[in-house]
């Protein structure tokens, strides 16, 4: 029974976002509350749902990167210099590459 409830422990700790164990989450987005988090609602939210955002992981290039593929290839916009930063820093403290999210690309030369 121990063994079977610290499974299900593990299960919805594994499924909550990066930030939910120790920081304050918005309700409506799963966003952590920290600063930058509402340049991130204001900009991310209009396209995609922030569960897509909360399940990235990846360090300042690489968020960058997801940033420029957007704007290159989705129609997304040019965000002011300050606004960028802002969503950069907040993206990068609180969504890092870790153990758990999204897994990573498939290496163009596996793809059929």
């Amino acid at each position: 029974m121990t063994v079977r409830r610290s499974i299900r422990t593990v299960a919805l700790i594994a499924c909550l976002p990066f930030g939910a164990l120790g920081a304050e989450t918005d309700p409506d987005t799963g966003l952590v509350v920290e600063a930058g988090w509402e340049d991130v609602r204001a900009h991310c939210g209009s396209c995609h749902s922030f569960r897509l955002v909360t399940l990235q992981r990846a360090d300042r290039t690489g968020w960058r990167a997801m940033i420029r593929w957007m704007q290159e290839t989705q129609n997304f916009w040019m965000l002011p210099p300050d606004v960028e930063q802002r969503i950069l820093d907040y993206l990068a403290a609180n969504y890092p590459p870790g153990k758990y999210g999204r897994r990573p690309p498939i290496a163009p030369e596996l793809m059929p």
